[in-house]
């Protein structure tokens, strides 16, 4: 599935934002990276933090990694996990956000611009439309 993104985003599929943000939407996961977003740790030390199962915790960083969004380094036995870009802490820092005006726990003062009419006969970016 190929779906257009506003002209103003970065030019990805849907579906790889989308698998981003599945890798994101579980407590145990979002709290790792909630973690990790301030300094390294090792997989027993995010599972005392987190009063999870070490298992879980490899699992849940394995996941991660896959999607990109933690990277590791090894120093002798021990492994080391943080975040693999500052984009990673945005994205939680924004997410809290619009939970918090979702919810009603953070009242909106910043209502959202009004919608403006697409113009006719304007050709779009084909580069929008790329995987």
């Amino acid at each position: 599935m190929v779906a257009q993104v506003p002209s103003e985003s970065p030019v990805v599929s849907v579906d790889s934002v989308v698998e981003v943000l599945k890798a994101i939407a579980d407590p145990i996961r979002f709290q790792i990276l909630h973690a990790v977003s301030s300094q390294e740790y090792r997989v027993g030390q995010l599972a005392e933090k987190l009063g999870a199962h070490v298992a879980a915790v490899s699992q849940h960083l394995a996941r991660l990694r896959a999607a990109g969004l933690v990277s590791s380094r090894r120093d002798g036995t021990r492994v080391y996990y943080r975040i693999a870009n500052s984009h990673v802490g945005g994205l939680l820092a924004e997410a809290g956000l619009l939970t918090g005006y979702v919810t009603g726990v953070i009242e909106d003062d910043d209502p959202p611009p009004p919608l403006v009419p697409p113009r006719p006969n304007v050709p779009l970016d084909p580069r929008l439309h790329a995987v």
